[in-house]
């Protein structure tokens, strides 16, 4: 009798499940479809804030609230920052350098930026520190933040026109650090972007300007606008890390971030061009003649020397 039992509930249960199959086809949304943004490509893609938490109004409150920050917006109030270079391993094995790569940090230690170098073997070998490239600054989002961009700057008792363009994302140039050619010591001025005048003037130790190799391993390099100090650039060694860093030091706390920018752009420019470790130099080899008068031969080769710190 339980055996009857338990096949007339097998029996209602089955009954039951059938019944409540649903036949019906499912909703398909028919609406109007409307683009809300166009397709870009990457190097145009508009960097994404990142929340940074900051506290308001007096310690005691404990408010606290988030501001979007992104790109150069990292240097805004902070009193310096810190360049310090990443060495290669293969740099000390081989003759040509491999692409350099940068931590830049605040005064704290903590990273703000990575920076990476783009350019050819060719150009590091036969050109050395005043090769062409393009230096890729990236923020703590990983989004590229600013873009140095550094064409071809080769001359005698670097006289030559050096200069370097600052880029920020989705393709605006920020502005220009240009080398002003003396012969006593080192001068840039950093044009603004979009009307090209002069903002700054970055002047260099005494007694220097007449060749680049003749800087200490510590130089002074001060940023002025109008009479007044606004910013300074060192070169030091720091016995905790065992290495050079390039600081950049913000004497005035009224600067924007744009301008900072710029400063942080023209920091990079001297490590370049004053404070790297391979120089390369085209030897000229004089030959005399008796039935000519004296003639210069440029050598055909270029020649690299490395300097150790």
């Amino acid at each position: 009798m339980l055996q009857n039992d338990a096949v007339r509930n097998l029996q209602f249960d089955s009954e039951i499940r059938v019944a409540q199959q649903n036949n019906t086809e499912p909703r398909v949304y028919d609406g109007p479809i409307s683009i809300t943004s166009q397709p870009t490509t990457s190097p145009e893609r508009i960097p994404l804030p990142l929340p940074v938490s900051t506290i308001g109004g007096s310690l005691a409150t404990h408010r606290s609230f988030s501001i979007p920050m992104t790109g150069f917006d990292f240097l805004t109030e902070l009193p310096s920052v810190h360049i310090e270079q990443t060495f290669e391993l293969n740099e000390s094995l081989t003759s040509v350098s491999s692409e350099n790569r940068y931590t830049v940090r605040s005064p704290l230690g903590d990273a703000i930026y990575s920076a990476s170098e783009s350019s050819t073997s060719r150009n590091r070998l036969l050109c050395g520190a005043g090769r062409p490239f393009q230096m890729h600054i990236l923020d703590k989002t990983h989004q590229e933040a600013i873009l140095l961009r550094k064409p071809l700057a080769l001359g005698a008792f670097c006289c030559h026109p050096v200069n370097l363009e600052v880029w920020i994302p989705p393709g605006n140039l920020l502005g220009r650090i240009v080398n002003s050619p003396a012969f006593l010591k080192p001068e840039y001025f950093i044009q603004d972007g979009v009307t090209g005048e002069p903002t700054f003037c970055i002047e260099g130790p005494e007694n220097s300007g007449f060749c680049c190799f003749c800087l200490p391993k510590e130089s002074f390099f001060k940023i002025h606008s109008g009479g007044d100090l606004r910013a300074s650039i060192d070169h030091k060694w720091i016995a905790g890390k065992s290495q050079y860093t390039t600081n950049v030091y913000f004497s005035d706390t009224k600067l924007s971030a744009k301008d900072r920018a710029l400063i942080l752009g023209a920091a990079f420019l001297m490590e370049y061009m004053y404070f790297q470790t391979r120089l390369c130099l085209l030897f000229i080899s004089y030959e005399h003649s008796y039935e000519s008068n004296s003639r210069i031969k440029v050598l055909n080769e270029s020649h690299c020397v490395r300097h150790f710190y």
